[in-house]
């Protein structure tokens, strides 16, 4: 009998956050959806803070400043300072002041928050295309067809392409939107290619200044995305937690490539241990549910305990059989999971 979960998960004895010395929150879908704050997520960093450990809030969306998002963390009454906050705004910024002289013209499509990055950074900034030698891009809320035909035009004539992040959604009160990945895409269809690079997650740039502030040792990744959170900290090889507060689904989970190492419902299972999974044969368990093939070995059941410990112990499962039947069964939904409540 193994553990699928490894040794940092002090089972029974502290909170699952104890085993860092800091943690990397994205906020969308994570501490909070729209203007109003997840449940709970204040308490957790407020416990997380009271114990020493410090906290980064490092976010895709490069719409706002720093100042503005720490604000907004604040009247949520999440324990934040602006210093604390790392968006793709500053990733671009860092990528395109490595590229480029000091004092560079940039042409900005997106928020305020790319212009404060991008001149923090010892760059210029400016919403007339003239003369710009670059192209930053990310989501901004009045975005229009002018921005981006103003960016194509750029891109075409030669400029630097930099996108903040490739998020495809964005998280809302009211539901799900297009982000600026979705964005990207529409200049990479007008101007033939990709973007020379991007700031925000998967990609490292975004991860690095956050660790580097927070002068972390051990740090662990809190996201609520596959494609960027987890697939950012399994790249940098540290340690990362799927919540489901934000926009992944189970199905999400079932089909994902990448492994979590941890899932939660929301942020709250950081103040709380962590159960290992616990594998014999084909059969796993995690507290009181277990996960097992149905007698026609095409559904994983997972039965008894916390919906939470349910999708642990298939998510286990699933690891623990792709090794002998490869992940591809799983990825196409040639084997499903039913959780019996």
């Amino acid at each position: 009998m193994t553990s699928a979960e490894g040794d940092s998960a002090a089972e029974d004895l502290i909170s699952l956050a104890e085993n860092f010395d800091a943690i990397l929150f994205d906020l969308d879908g994570v501490l909070y959806r729209g203007p109003s704050e997840i449940p709970g997520a204040a308490e957790a960093v407020r416990e997380l803070t009271q114990h020493g450990i410090r906290c980064s809030f490092v976010t895709n969306n490069a719409s706002r400043t720093a100042a503005e998002i720490a604000n907004h963390l604040q009247n949520l009454g999440i324990v934040a300072n602006e210093h604390e906050v790392v968006t793709s705004a500053h990733a671009a910024a860092y990528l395109c002041a490595d590229m480029l002289p000091e004092g560079a013209p940039i042409f900005v499509v997106g928020g305020i928050g790319i212009e404060h990055a991008l001149r923090d950074a010892g760059l210029d900034p400016r919403r007339d295309p003239r003369n710009c030698v670059a192209v930053v891009q990310g989501y901004g809320p009045d975005i229009g067809w002018r921005d981006l035909a103003e960016a194509s035009y750029l891109i075409e004539g030669g400029a630097i392409w930099v996108a903040t992040n490739l998020d495809s959604t964005f998280p809302t009160e009211r539901g799900i939107a297009p982000g600026n990945g979705s964005l990207v895409q529409a200049v990479a269809n007008a101007v033939g290619r990709r973007p020379d690079a991007v700031g925000g997650k998967p990609a490292p740039t975004l991860l690095t200044i956050a660790i580097e502030r927070s002068k972390s040792k051990n740090p662990l990744m809190v996201g609520d995305r596959y494609d960027t959170d987890i697939l950012a900290g399994a790249d940098l090889g540290i340690p990362t937690l799927l919540v489901l507060s934000g926009v992944c689904t189970i199905s999400d989970i079932w089909r994902s490539h990448l492994r979590a190492t941890f899932l939660g419902e929301s942020v709250s299972v950081l103040s709380l241990p962590y159960p290992r999974s616990q594998v014999l044969d084909d059969v796993t368990r995690v507290r009181d549910s277990i996960a097992h093939f149905d007698q026609e070995g095409q559904v994983v059941v997972s039965r008894g305990g916390s919906f939470i410990d349910q999708l642990r112990a298939a998510d286990a499962l699933k690891w623990e059989l792709s090794r002998s039947l490869g992940i591809d069964p799983f990825v196409s939904g040639q084997i499903q999971l039913q959780l019996v409540t």
